[in-house]
């Protein structure tokens, strides 16, 4: 009868699992890797490409705010860049948490509506200085020469879904490979 023996080697393949058990009782430095991916590479590009993890632009701007928005106009969710470049991770415990410390951060991902109370306010205005005529554009403090106080009405601000977090298929492929990294350094070469 023809036959054909197999030998294992059981040392390899159990050196092999004991990294990987080592590298899941204290995960802590995959985490950060992965943080550190998410925070400082996946997230920014959300932003460069102005679009959702899954690929789906973003909503334009709207004309109005279009029209009065001074800096980086050809970009959405971007003026001065502290919520592009406020991108946080945090490793507690065995959870890595990934987001921004900016408040508005949240709406500007899930979307939806902020209701801005009936307020008395001072509104600062242009006159002209030969006519007299006060111009019914607001203007800045400082280049106010006229100045009364107004009553604003109760309005709403809808602000739509912008998604920014979240793991494209590419970002869910590194994530893995950053963890088989840990999980297996010998196999996979990190570590």
């Amino acid at each position: 009868m023809a036959g054909a023996t197999l030998e294992f080697d059981a040392v390899a393949a159990l050196a092999v699992i004991n990294e990987a058990a080592a590298a899941t009782a204290d995960p802590t430095q995959m985490l950060r890797d992965m943080g550190n991916y998410l925070a400082f590479q996946a997230l920014p590009q959300r932003f460069a490409s102005q679009s959702a993890p899954d690929g789906t632009p973003w909503q334009a701007l709207s004309p109005a705010y279009l029209k009065r928005k001074k800096k980086n106009q050809d970009k959405i969710l971007v003026r001065d860049g502290p919520l592009s470049n406020g991108l946080r991770f945090q490793v507690v415990g065995g959870d890595l948490l990934v987001g921004t410390n900016m408040v508005y951060g949240a709406i500007h991902h899930f979307g939806g509506s902020i209701d801005i109370a009936a307020r008395n306010q001072q509104a600062y205005f242009r006159q002209d200085g030969k006519s007299g005529e006060v111009s019914n554009l607001f203007v800045n403090k400082k280049r106010s020469n006229f100045s009364q106080w107004v009553t604003i009405g109760a309005y709403k601000i809808t602000i739509p879904a912008r998604p920014w977090l979240g793991t494209s298929e590419a970002d869910n492929y590194e994530l893995v490979n950053i963890a088989m990294k840990h999980l297996m350094p010998g196999v996979w070469g990190g570590g």
